[in-house]
């Protein structure tokens, strides 16, 4: 009697330590959006986080040229493109198109819905903002800057204000 109860004791010790043995199963790529910092084993479960700021967007807003003075910034298009780059701060997507550049601006994202473009110069224009995107919305505040260069002298004139807020467009 004694020996059949210490068997059922061992038996029952065995499974509740069983599933302690077991590595957590999850996301462990932690630039996903479901990333989970206990689990030690990938599940393929992982949902990137840079894929919901990729696509094209309808863009509508203002331009700021001066103190009190906006100026309506008619449709444009902003494209952020893809990027497999990171950085020790996060992901790095490309935007591009909303002010006619070839280049695109190098993003990083720094949270589940922002981004920030760090100080760049494309051309002879320097440009800098952060935004969000959240669902098909994408709000971007940018800076731009104009350098001219001429025979004698180089400056900095022209610097621009953009407030964008756009729509995500529907690929079919």
């Amino acid at each position: 009697m004694i020996k059949n109860l210490f068997l059922v004791l061992i038996a029952i010790a065995t499974v509740l330590t069983a599933p302690s043995c077991q590595k957590k199963r999850g996301c462990t790529d932690n630039y996903s959006d479901n990333f989970d910092p206990d689990a030690k084993q990938d599940d393929d479960t992982c949902i990137p986080t840079r894929d919901k700021f990729l696509g094209q967007y309808e863009a509508y807003g203002t331009i700021e040229t001066g103190q009190d003075t906006l100026v309506p910034y008619e449709q444009v298009a902003v494209n952020i493109e893809d990027s497999t780059a990171t950085t020790n701060v996060g992901l790095i997507i490309g935007i591009s198109n909303f002010d006619s550049q070839l280049y695109a601006l190098r993003a990083t994202v720094v949270g589940t819905y922002n981004f920030s473009v760090d100080r760049q110069q494309l051309g002879d224009f320097t440009y800098w903002g952060d935004g969000n995107i959240n669902g098909r919305v994408m709000e971007m505040k940018m800076t731009r800057l104009e350098k001219i260069t001429l025979p004698d002298e180089t400056f900095y004139n022209d610097t621009l204000y953009l407030n964008l807020y756009a729509i995500q467009q529907i690929v079919e």
